[in-house]
């Protein structure tokens, strides 16, 4: 019986996957479920004349069902890789098509493009699948060197909504995790106006749910995604567990930030969540 349930959305099922070794790795370390996704986009359509509208609508229903044919041959990769699963195959908007499949899913994973992005970072594919998804997102760099995930883990803790949610969804990694560093951040300013707020006492919490970490003051010199990867790699870590946006998208296309430096130049995959 699978404790848990990982959609990994597959770019091409042709070859192998950055994604779905990632998911894979997960999977054993969570005794989960994988399900592959493939999305026969539509997306050109609705800028099409109506002369070329209808070839278009024949060969995406062409890549749909060619799709749907590859169930065989993810049953049998999976079953190399020591995991269970199922294939699914949608037509439409990828990223409507991914949030879709996710709220039944527990952790979505999803190759990013770095050297040919499909759009700038906070509008991309995955950035938007951050943003709608509900539920956390393992982003695969496609620079990543290895499948392997969440045996040696950073945590980047600015204290914030969104790094604590994606905190929350990675505690079942994290107590199977060998090493978790916690890079313990400035706490972010509240909005709120409230006073005396709890704080989060984060070592306490992971004392209770059963997670081993070191914690370590960190506060970068310059550009904090810089120093957050830093950091990772002086570790060895294969994830790094953060949350994303914590401003908007605009204020970080225009000024910079954390999620936007790592989502550009990491090499080691990203637990994050919005």
């Amino acid at each position: 019986m699978a404790r848990f349930d990982i959609l990994v959305h597959i770019r091409r099922y042709e070859g192998d996957s950055l994604a779905a070794g990632v998911a894979f790795a997960l999977a054993r370390r969570l005794d989960a479920y994988v399900s592959g996704l493939y999305v026969a986009s539509l997306g050109t359509v609705a800028y099409s004349t109506l002369e070329t509208v209808v070839f278009q609508v024949q060969e995406a229903d062409e890549i749909y069902h060619s799709a749907l044919a590859q169930g065989e041959s993810w049953t049998q990769r999976i079953g190399a890789a020591g995991v269970k699963g199922e294939w699914l195959v949608a037509q439409g908007e990828p990223v409507e098509a991914i949030c879709h499949a996710a709220r039944w899913h527990d952790l979505v994973v999803a190759e990013r493009p770095q050297l040919n992005a499909d759009a700038p970072v906070g509008w991309g594919l995955v950035s938007r699948t951050v943003f709608g998804a509900g539920v956390p997102v393992v982003v695969v760099p496609e620079t990543t060197k290895t499948a392997d995930a969440g045996e040696r883990v950073v945590i980047a803790w600015n204290h914030s909504r969104e790094a604590a949610r994606a905190i929350h969804g990675a505690l079942p990694l994290l107590r199977q995790a060998k090493e978790v560093l916690v890079l313990d951040g400035v706490e972010q300013t509240s909005l709120v106006g409230a006073r005396h707020l709890p704080a989060l006492d984060l070592a306490a919490c992971f004392a209770r749910h059963g997670v081993k970490a070191q914690f370590r003051p960190f506060e970068a010199t310059g550009n904090y995604g810089a120093g957050i990867l830093e950091a990772a790699h002086a570790a060895t870590a294969d994830l790094i567990v953060m949350g994303a946006w914590g401003h908007s998208r605009i204020a970080e296309l225009v000024l910079g930030g954390a999620t936007r430096h790592l989502f550009q130049h990491s090499d080691v995959p990203l637990f994050v969540a919005h």
